[in-house]
């Protein structure tokens, strides 16, 4: 049996830069704790709290005099603003390229440009984006956004910038923008997936097409890994997804 290991397998500069910095940032001394899960793998969440570091899903529980670990997907600039107001130390692990779409959407919005997110509403990363924002319109799929435009026309007339969410596909992603371009007049699109995350997808896509299984290794709420567990069914049907 040949055994191909992926040459794209494991953890994006994101991730890793975040948990570096969590595992850095564990003490006995002061409650060290991370606000919601920060990256969507348990093993990594079981591993932190090995060392120490906590997780709290509301600023309101945060004790003050701790640690404060803002995840990789980053927070809204109104919960940032309360947390700068706590007696806490602040340690910023927000993936470099989420923290790019975060400047880049508060300028566009500042300049009275409409912000259209491409990406799944309830995703952590994507209301962060939204947070930094004024009235930011969100859509997941290409269906999605076709309805969004229908439901407020005037959309298509206003001057609008597009951001991705980072794990985005990229066939998903070109169909948005194939719509936006179609039917919006005044656009300014920013292509904000992650490179790492296109490149593993493109690898998935290849190795599925000529392997007789596949096994994607990765936390079941990570949106990563979902999406390329769907690429690889899509080419192969022997497709195991396990943690």
């Amino acid at each position: 049996m040949n055994v191909i290991l992926a040459k794209t397998a494991g953890f994006c500069f994101g991730v890793r830069r975040a948990v570096r910095l969590a595992e850095k940032s564990a003490s006995n001394s002061c409650k060290c704790v991370t606000l919601g899960p920060i990256i969507h793998n348990d093993s990594v969440i079981e591993k932190l709290s090995g060392l120490g570091v906590g997780k709290v899903d509301n600023i309101s529980d945060i004790e003050p005099g701790s640690k404060v670990i803002i995840r990789s997907h980053g927070i809204s600039e109104k919960e940032y603003n309360e947390l700068k107001e706590k007696n806490v130390e602040i340690i910023d692990a927000t993936c470099p390229d989420v923290g790019k779409i975060h400047e880049t959407v508060r300028n566009e919005s500042k300049d009275g440009r409409k912000i259209i997110i491409i990406g799944k509403p309830t995703h952590p990363e994507v209301s962060a984006i939204a947070g930094w924002c004024s009235g930011a319109f969100i859509a997941e799929t290409s269906e999605n956004l076709h309805n969004l435009l229908n439901l407020n026309p005037n959309l298509k007339e206003s001057p609008v910038s597009v951001v991705s969410q980072t794990t985005n596909t990229r066939e998903n992603y070109e169909l948005c923008i194939k719509i936006i371009k179609k039917e919006c007049t005044n656009t300014k699109i920013f292509d904000t997936i992650c490179d790492a995350t296109s490149k593993r997808q493109a690898e998935a896509d290849y190795l599925s097409r000529v392997c007789d299984a596949m096994i994607v290794i990765g936390g079941r709420h990570s949106a990563n890994s979902r999406q390329l567990a769907e690429i690889c069914k899509a080419n192969c049907k022997r497709v195991f997804f396990i943690e």
